[in-house]
């Protein structure tokens, strides 16, 4: 029954398979790749001197360990694939067991759950010794397969009190092994430490390992025991109202309403919030030369993940807004403000870092300015070529609302880090976060022109622009 239900799979596999997804998973591992490489090179001189002073192959844990929490958030926000049979199978003699074996199958070579493991190969093989890396890239193939598994459990859960018991067990492992990798790490530093367990850090991969195939073991007993009729739900259980509706109103409304929308924005800014706070403590130290990469990303990321599909949401209903009194250039306007406000709310979960880790407040007004005014009009002519986006599908691999001009447009994003990285490397700090306050200023002066040129640039070609958002 196992090899029916694979060649079953097969079958649909390519019948489905599509060049784009492919040329998807490679733009997005080669960004990573790239932001990596980056960091390795502007890092250089002082890991340097961390490779003369300390053995840094103890740093193989830390690295492994901090991979699982944002590998679980990235499979949490475009994990899709189906973890219940369908209907069709189900109503053939087909056992629990072969479903979950072929669930194994298919989570062993998906290419998503071998992303962090080979920026592990990556970063392990550059710094370290080569057996150390070779069972660091060992230890992160079973925890991402854990983590895989674990993701599943909560989609095929089939309400929160069944979900409850993986998501107390993923905190529980990771703030204990994050504290753990921690302790050992800087207990390696220390000269002439004999805290550090025999034979390190061979033996604290191979407890890690131990670890994470004992709880990859639980998860998939667990994954086993549960039971599920259908992953999909087909109506709404309940339907509030949010008060009057207005124009401004549904760009927010249709962001935390949808789940293809919701889950990236709180998911990743969640992330970068961490990363920013977590490296300004490091900046403190000047290891990084003030370059914060969770910072820029934090306050950046509400337009860069909207600003791809400007006019996407509205392409759902945009032949009622047409009947409305709206104009296009009103749509726009309110779009744009809504971007900024974004950035404004989160740089105010920021205000912590200026009191308590040293960040300066001219930075933070500036990065606001930066990337809340100037990016976002910067991916505002993205509605001259947007199309319509499905809000309530999974944003897993999903490409649908996507095409060439927006994929092709979103390497503008380098325009505004190269921008960051000379403010931050080039010039004195202080006239560094005045140029990029400066280019906020001037793009928040000049948004009613752009816009009103965008405006004109879409009602020129309406028709086609209508007959887009039908697709």
């Amino acid at each position: 029954m196992f090899k029916l239900l694979l060649s079953l799979w097969w079958i649909q596999w390519r019948r489905d398979f599509h060049w784009g997804r492919l040329f998807m998973v490679a733009y997005f591992g080669g960004l990573m790749l790239l932001m990596v490489i980056a960091m390795l090179f502007a890092l250089s001189q002082a890991l340097a001197e961390q490779l003369a002073m300390y053995p840094i192959e103890q740093l193989a844990l830390p690295l492994v360990v901090s991979f699982a929490m944002p590998d679980v958030m990235l499979k949490l926000m475009w994990g899709g694939d189906a973890v219940v049979m369908d209907d069709f199978l189900r109503t053939k003699p087909v056992p629990g067991s072969a479903w979950n074996r072929l669930m194994g199958v298919t989570m062993l070579i998906d290419p998503w759950n071998w992303l962090f493991p080979a920026l592990t190969a990556l970063v392990c093989f550059w710094l370290m010794p080569a057996g150390v890396a070779v069972l660091a890239t060992m230890v992160s193939i079973v925890q991402t397969q854990a983590a895989a598994w674990a993701v599943a459990a909560i989609h095929k859960a089939p309400g929160n009190q069944y979900t409850l018991p993986v998501w107390a067990g993923l905190i529980i492992y990771y703030i204990g092994m994050l504290t753990l990798s921690t302790i050992l790490g800087v207990l390696a530093m220390l000269p002439d430490s004999t805290l550090v367990l025999p034979g390190s850090p061979w033996t604290q991969l191979v407890l890690l390992m131990a670890v994470d195939a004992g709880l990859l073991w639980l998860l998939y007993r667990y994954f086993g025991r549960l039971h599920a009729y259908d992953e999909h739900e087909q109506h709404a259980d309940k339907v509030r109202s949010m008060g009057d509706i207005t124009l401004f109103s549904t760009e927010y409304l249709s962001v935390w309403r949808s789940k293809r929308f919701r889950l990236p924005m709180v998911l990743i800014i969640a992330l970068f919030l961490l990363q920013a706070y977590q490296q300004q403590g490091v900046t403190l130290q000047e290891d990084f030369g003030g370059l914060n990469i969770g910072l820029f990303f934090c306050i950046g990321w509400p337009s860069l993940f909207l600003g791809q599909w400007v006019f996407g949401i509205e392409g759902n209903y945009f032949h009622g807004l047409w009947t409305k009194p709206y104009s296009i250039e009103q749509m726009l306007e309110n779009k744009y403000r809504f971007f900024v406000m974004l950035s404004a709310c989160v740089s105010v979960l920021l205000v912590p870092a200026v009191f308590f880790m040293g960040l300066r407040v001219t930075t933070l007004i500036a990065l606001f300015l930066f990337l809340g005014c100037g990016q976002s009009l910067m991916m505002m002519p993205t509605c001259l070529f947007s199309t319509r986006v499905d809000l309530f599908s999974s944003a897993f691999f999903n490409y649908q609302g996507a095409n060439k001009g927006v994929n092709i447009y979103s390497f503008m994003l380098f325009i505004p880090m190269a921008i960051y990285v000379v403010c931050v490397f080039l010039l004195p700090p202080y006239w560094g976060d005045a140029l990029m306050a400066a280019i906020g200023v001037v793009a928040w002066a000049v948004h009613r022109p752009c816009v009103k040129m965008l405006a004109r640039r879409w009602k020129a070609n309406r028709y086609a622009n209508m007959e887009r958002y039908l697709k």
